[in-house]
């Protein structure tokens, strides 16, 4: 409970742009278990669990003759950016589903 607590608020400021520390995987279990116990978005981010959980790994490309270190490093970083604006995506896009329930559970929008 305590990770939740203290994890929350970081990895909010992280998904909404407020910091520019990249999301750590023990950040996505955090958030992957949020969704799942129903402790942020009552119900509705339970069905974005499976685009967080299906996210690829960063794989860096192997050294060959043709392939310099630099394209090597500019491909994780490729790739880690790309992961990162999916994470993003997947958790303001649970937060809008959610919101739009609340209103149409309140107002009957």
């Amino acid at each position: 409970m305590t990770k939740i607590k203290t994890g929350f608020r970081p990895l909010f400021d992280k998904m909404v742009g407020m910091s520019l520390i990249p999301i750590s995987q023990e950040e996505v279990e955090l958030l992957i278990f949020m969704l799942r116990s129903d402790i942020i978005f009552d119900g509705t981010g339970q069905q974005y669990i499976p685009m967080l959980e299906a996210l690829d790994k960063v794989i860096p490309l192997e050294l060959t003759d043709e392939i310099s270190q630099e394209l090597v490093d500019q491909d994780t970083q490729r790739q880690e950016q790309d992961r990162q604006m999916q994470i993003r995506t997947v958790f303001l896009t649970a937060m809008k589903e959610s919101m739009l329930q609340e209103l149409k559970v309140r107002y009957g929008i």
